[in-house]
C-alpha cells in the first residue's frame, strides 16, 4: 500500500505541517505501507488555464510545461493520497489550490450525479482513499469551517486538524512534550490506517484534544 502527501505548505519541510505528515507517514510505515512526501514549494506549478486542452486536444496530457507529470504520476500511483495545508486566510494555501487545479487531466468531459451532487467523471477509475491535515497558528475551531468544506470534496476518510499550531515547531522546553504526546497519536492514526484501514474513534479523539487551553496560548504567543 502506498501513502503519498503532498505538503503545500510555503515553509515545505520546515513547516508545522511537515512535522504533522512525518508522524503520520511514519505510523503508515510502521505498518508496512511504503510512502511518499512531496513538498510542492519545490516544484514549479504553473496556474491551470482554464483551456481544457487536457481533455479535448491532448486527453490527460497538460498544455503547461512544468513540474506536473512527476506529481501526477505519483497522485496517480498512490492508494492514501494526503492533502496537507497550514490555514491561510480560512482556506488551503495557493500552492496546494494549484496542485489540486491541476489535477484536471485525471478527470473527463463526462458529467456524473450522485444524490444531486454534480461532478466531473474520472478519466480511469481508481479507488484511492484520502487524508485531510491542516494546522493553524490561531486557537478554536471556527478557523477550519472553509478548508473542511473545500476538503470534503474528497470525501476524506480520516481528517487531522490542528489548532495552535504555532506550538508544533516551538523549541520551548515546557511545549515539547506536549508536542511530542500529539505527535505520537498522529502516528498512531497512520499505524492503523495503513494496519487496518480505519482509525479508531479513540485515537481520533486524542489527536483532537488541545495543547493548550486558550488562555495559556495566548500568553505563550505573547498577546
Amino acid at each position: 500500500m502506498q501513502f503519498t502527501a503532498f505538503n503545500g505548505s510555503p515553509a515545505g519541510r520546515n513547516s508545522a505541517s511537515n512535522r504533522i505528515i512525518t508522524a503520520f507517514l511514519q505510523g503508515a510505515e510502521r505498518a508496512g505501507a511504503q510512502t511518499a512526501c512531496y513538498q510542492l514549494a519545490d516544484y514549479q506549478i504553473r496556474q491551470c488555464q482554464g483551456c481544457f486542452a487536457c481533455w479535448f486536444k491532448t486527453p490527460g496530457r497538460c498544455a503547461l510545461a512544468d513540474d506536473m507529470p512527476e506529481l501526477l504520476q505519483a497522485y496517480q500511483a498512490a492508494d492514501v493520497v494526503c492533502f496537507a495545508s497550514p490555514v491561510y486566510s480560512w482556506n488551503m494555501t495557493g500552492l496546494l489550490k494549484n496542485f489540486v487545479d491541476r489535477l484536471v487531466p485525471l478527470k473527463s468531459p463526462q458529467v456524473q450525479e450522485e444524490a444531486g451532487n454534480f461532478d466531473m467523471a474520472d478519466a480511469q477509475l481508481r479507488p484511492q482513499r484520502f487524508v485531510a491535515i491542516a494546522n493553524c497558528g490561531f486557537p478554536g475551531e471556527n478557523n477550519f469551517a472553509i478548508i473542511k468544506a473545500a476538503f470534503s470534496c474528497c470525501n476524506p476518510c480520516l481528517e487531522i486538524y490542528r489548532n495552535c499550531g504555532r506550538l508544533l515547531k516551538s523549541a520551548n522546553p515546557a511545549v515539547q512534550p506536549l508536542v511530542e504526546a500529539y505527535l505520537r497519536r498522529v502516528e498512531q492514526a497512520g499505524f492503523e490506517l495503513a494496519a487496518t484501514g480505519a482509525v479508531s474513534p479513540e485515537t481520533q479523539a486524542e489527536m483532537a484534544k488541545p495543547l493548550l487551553s486558550v488562555p495559556e496560548y495566548l500568553k505563550f504567543l505573547g498577546m
